[in-house]
Order: structure tokens, then C-alpha cells, then sequence
């Protein structure tokens, strides 16, 4: 059992027209080290498009995994420069999604802290642009 928390969830998508679009969201949750990682768990709401969905961040010595599951079921892994493909599964079907991180930021302690991605998000082929996604974690 992990340690009560607020996490702030701040993603940015940037498209090919430099279009951007900014959701921002704090959500309660859990926090707990196990072995060298650290794993963050909060319930996805209406706001994110991901609502009855639960997410999962385990960020371990190089790579940052985060995993949906319930509406939404999606394992994604983000290692720097190095290309990850999954599935991105909705109630109305699966799209392929391939991510390339170009940034990848962690400040974590057993208190808490923060986590940046930058990535290129690619959904079935279309390359979709730049995306920023920061979580923040911090005592409740």
C-alpha cells in the first residue's frame, strides 16, 4: 500500500500546424518505492477522455512504463531515443500507437516529485506530432 498523494497530470500536444492543447488535471492517488522504482496509481477522470480508467507509472532506472486498464487498456514504454510500439484499445476499437521519447526528466524521491516525457506520438501510422506529458507528485 502507497502513501496518499495529489498528482497534477499536465499534457500538451503540439500538431504538425503547431496547434497546441493543454489539459491539466490533479487527480488523489498512491505513491510507493518498491525495489528501485517508483510506482504512481490514480483513477483517470472524465477530463482526460479516460474516465473509469485506472493508470499505472512505474519509473524504474531508464524507462518510464504507463499502464491503463479498465475503459481504456494501453501499456506504453518510454526509454530515451529508442522507438515503443503498443495498442491502444477503446470500447470502439484498438489503434497501433508508437512512441519516440525525445526528453525524458525524472526528479523522484520517496516524498514525491516530477516526471516530464516529451515523445512523438504516432496513432495506425499517422504521426500526430510532439506531445509533453508532467506529472507531479506531492504529499496530500
Amino acid at each position: 500500500m502507497g502513501k496518499d498523494v495529489l498528482v497534477t497530470i499536465k499534457s500538451t500536444k503540439k500538431d504538425s500546424d503547431n496547434d497546441t492543447e493543454v489539459i491539466e488535471l490533479v487527480s488523489p492517488g498512491t505513491f510507493h518505492k518498491k525495489g528501485n522504482s517508483y510506482y504512481i496509481l490514480y483513477p483517470e477522470t472524465v477530463i482526460s477522455g479516460t474516465e473509469n480508467s485506472t493508470t499505472s507509472v512505474k519509473v524504474a532506472a531508464d524507462t518510464v512504463t504507463i499502464v491503463r486498464s479498465g475503459h481504456i487498456n494501453m501499456r506504453q514504454v518510454f526509454e530515451k531515443g529508442k522507438l515503443h510500439r503498443s495498442v491502444y484499445q477503446t470500447p470502439f476499437g484498438s489503434m497501433n500507437m508508437t512512441v519516440l521519447p525525445l526528453q525524458i526528466e525524472v526528479d523522484l524521491t520517496d516524498l514525491g516529485g516530477s516526471i516530464k516525457l516529451e515523445y512523438e506520438l504516432t496513432l495506425n501510422d499517422n504521426k500526430l506530432g510532439t506531445n509533453t506529458l508532467e506529472i507531479k507528485v506531492r504529499p496530500k
